[in-house]
């Protein structure tokens, strides 16, 4: 298998994780002008076939349209990596996250050169993009003989087709591919309880 194609394997509590962190700062009780995206760090580890998101580590907090790391988040990353370590687990970080409330998922520039900062590193890793606009919408899915209504989970995953292709490429900005996922753990159940949650943040404010 080429390990650009290598697919994602999302625990269901993760998963909970980015859709709470995100939805903290953009959801239906908060005017679309005031919405923030989020950014956080996932952690996990791969063998040949999969790459395993085992955790997410929430970093920050940012704007309607950006997020800015400084030396607060910078020393709350390194936190992490400690922390890991001292786990003793084998996991490490194996990418990021980062919510795009109301604008749909797509790469950024800068979101490409996030990813380069972790796939030179570890060829396996992605980022995880979440718009909480999308989610439990339902989208079709047609196969050879039937059409299958899902909810929409919200989430799309990229990984750089070419982690040696510098910025001034021409072809930079479409320098990623999308990384096949699955949420281990997903059922009506979660969603049930995420709606709870979910509910009860729009009540906060």
């Amino acid at each position: 298998m080429d390990k650009n194609s290598k697919p994602a394997v999302i625990n269901a509590e993760s998963y909970e994780r980015i859709i709470l962190h995100s939805c903290r700062h953009a959801n239906a009780g908060i005017p679309e002008d005031e919405w923030k995206m989020v950014y956080g760090l996932l952690s996990g580890y791969s063998d040949d076939k999969f790459l395993f998101v085992k955790n997410v580590h929430p970093i920050a907090v940012g704007s309607a349209t950006e997020v800015s790391v400084g030396e607060q988040e910078f020393l709350k990353t390194q936190e992490i990596f400690d922390k890991l370590d001292s786990e003793g687990k084998g996991h490490h970080i194996v990418g990021s996250y980062n919510s795009q409330p109301g604008l749909g998922l797509f790469m950024s520039t800068v979101s490409l050169i996030n990813l380069l900062g972790f796939q030179a590193k570890f060829n396996d890793a992605v980022t995880i993009l979440f718009d909480p606009t999308l989610l439990g919408k339902k989208i079709e899915k047609k196969t050879d003989d039937k059409t299958i209504t899902m909810l929409d989970t919200g989430i799309k995953i990229f990984r750089l087709s070419d982690v040696t292709m510098t910025t001034e490429s021409d072809d930079y900005n479409s320098n990623y591919h999308r990384v096949n996922y699955t949420v281990d753990g997903l059922n009506k159940f979660f969603f049930a309880k995420v709606l709870v949650k979910l509910s009860e943040l729009t009540k906060e404010r």
